[in-house]
């Protein structure tokens, strides 16, 4: 064995063994490092639906246009996000700037700095494809609430009015004793947008609408919280009816692909999975990073 092959099989043995104790993205990063000769970023996302992060790093590598690498790790929550950040697992967190405007606001040690591209995220609520009537129900009334002003309202509210240092306020959801309840998956981890309090209590944007969507349906509503890689699942299991939120990159190419990250284009279903349908968009917000001061 001449020892070019042998260098290259102990490389390989290291990479599989870094891979196999965890925290894959961070040991893609050096991967990226060792054979690009340059330091990728390393960026924290909320784990996706239907896109692995693996599959997420290996488009990013094909397709970057930036001449910067860049190495994604998955995250179950924005709690967790926040904690590789502080440990410098990540250098930055990819999120809302709504969420973002909400963190740095009670912590003074991040700033959020904005993405060259501006990439769009719009949230939908995903059904399974059988279920029809429900998404055609669900998209009626969200139609319903852009007429007549209600989703911007609810918007200002619990989004964009909500003082600083402000909780989200906690929603009454409509409930009647017998009644068989549509029950709303939902991580409850990204406020001011989707949040459970640490008493149980449904808070925030997304409730607020699901509370205005019940009375519209005339149905009672049970939330069901999940990881935010646990949201297809829990859809696919029956173990919910509704998976709220579900995002798509809003289009920027008449060839049905959009920006998803810096200089990277993907399918906008390209995060849908089998079996989901999403009903028409109730709210738009754009990516921006979060990095420590």
């Amino acid at each position: 064995m001449n020892w070019k092959k042998a260098v290259t099989i102990i490389l390989g043995c290291a990479l599989a063994g870094t891979v196999l104790i965890g925290c894959g993205g961070q040991q893609a990063a050096q991967k990226d490092n060792n054979q690009d000769g340059k330091n990728a970023v390393k960026i924290g996302l909320l784990t996706r639906q239907n896109l692995s992060e693996d599959k997420l790093n290996s488009l990013l590598k094909e397709k970057d246009s930036s001449g910067q690498a860049m190495v994604v790790t998955y995250y179950d929550n924005l709690s967790a996000m926040q904690m590789g950040l502080d440990a410098g697992n990540i250098q930055t967190m990819r999120i809302y700037k709504s969420v973002a405007s909400y963190l740095t606001e009670r912590n003074k040690n991040m700033i959020v700095k904005e993405v060259a591209d501006h990439p769009m995220d719009e949230f939908c609520f995903g059904v399974r494809k059988e279920d029809e009537t429900l998404k055609a129900d669900l998209d009626r009334v969200i139609a319903e609430m852009k007429a007549d002003g209600t989703l911007d309202k609810l918007s200002k509210e619990y989004v964009t009015g909500l003082k600083k240092g402000e909780e989200p306020p906690a929603v009454t959801l409509p409930f009647q004793p017998g009644d068989v309840p549509l029950r709303i998956a939902v991580t409850g981890d990204l406020p001011p947008l989707d949040l459970v309090k640490a008493d149980g209590n449904a808070a925030g944007f997304n409730t607020a609408i699901l509370a205005e969507i019940g009375k519209r349906l005339k149905c009672s509503i049970e939330v069901v919280q999940v990881a935010s890689g646990g949201r297809a699942a829990a859809l696919t299991s029956k173990k919910a009816d509704v998976v709220f939120w579900t995002v798509v990159p809003v289009e920027k190419k008449t060839n049905n692909e959009a920006v998803g990250l810096k200089g990277l284009f993907m399918p906008r279903d390209a995060d849908v999975p089998e079996g989901m349908s999403l009903t028409n968009p109730y709210f738009t917000d754009e990516l921006v990073d979060v990095v420590k001061k």
